[in-house]
C-alpha cells in the first residue's frame, strides 16, 4: 500500500472538541481522494492546550512518532484567550517548529489561528479579535525562517462554521481540512 502519514497537533480545534468529526479526519479523507496515496492522520491534540503546553508534550512524545515527515500545526487560540505574552507565545511556537526541523520533517504547515467570534464567552472577548492578528503575525514571521515551514491561511470560516466562539461544527472542520489540503497539494 502506498501511504502517507501526516501528524496533526494542536488544541481543541484539532481535537474536534464539540463535534464527532475533526479536521484531521476530513483531511485524510480529502487527501486520499485527491492523491494516489492512502493518507493516515495522527491526531496528537489536547483540549485547552496553549503553545507552551504543546511544547512540553512534544518534548516527550516526538521521539515516539516515526515514519512521518509532514505536520499540521494549529495552536494559539487559547494563548489569545489567556493573554499569553506575545513574545513567549512566539518563542514557544518557534521551539515547536524547530523540534520538527531537527527531526527532519520535510514540511511543517502552520495554520492561521482561526477567527474568533465573541459571544459573551469569558475568555474570548472583543479584544481577542485584534489580539489574534498579532499572534498570527508571529506565526507568519516564524514561517519565513525556513523553507520547510509553510504558513497556511484558513479562509472561508464564518460564524456558521462554529458552535461557539472558537469551536468548529462539522462544516468548520471541513473548511479547516480544505485549507490544509490545499497547502499540502500546492507544495
Amino acid at each position: 500500500m502506498h501511504y502517507q502519514n501526516l501528524l496533526c497537533i494542536g488544541d481543541s480545534q484539532t481535537f474536534g472538541a464539540r463535534t464527532y468529526g475533526c479536521y484531521p479526519l476530513y483531511l485524510a479523507q480529502m487527501l486520499t481522494q485527491q492523491t494516489p496515496y492512502q493518507w493516515r492522520t495522527i491526531n496528537r491534540s489536547v483540549n485547552g492546550y496553549t503553545a507552551r503546553d504543546l511544547w512540553f508534550l512534544l518534548s516527550n512524545e516526538i521521539e515516539f512518532i516515526s515514519d512521518t515527515y509532514q505536520i499540521c500545526v494549529l495552536i494559539g487560540t487559547n494563548d489569545v484567550g489567556n493573554e499569553t505574552p506575545l513574545e513567549l507565545f512566539e518563542e514557544y511556537y518557534r521551539q515547536i517548529v524547530r523540534a520538527f526541523l531537527i527531526k527532519k520533517y520535510k514540511a511543517i504547515f502552520c495554520g492561521e489561528i482561526p477567527p474568533i467570534f465573541p459571544d459573551g464567552h469569558i475568555f474570548f472577548r472583543k479584544e481577542t479579535v485584534e489580539r489574534r492578528n498579532q499572534y498570527n503575525d508571529a506565526i507568519r514571521k516564524i514561517s519565513t525562517e525556513n523553507k520547510r515551514i509553510h504558513y497556511t491561511p484558513i479562509n472561508g470560516l464564518n460564524r456558521d462554521c462554529y458552535v461557539d466562539s472558537v469551536h468548529f461544527n462539522e462544516l468548520g472542520n471541513q473548511v479547516v481540512a480544505e485549507a490544509f489540503a490545499k497547502a499540502i497539494l500546492e507544495r
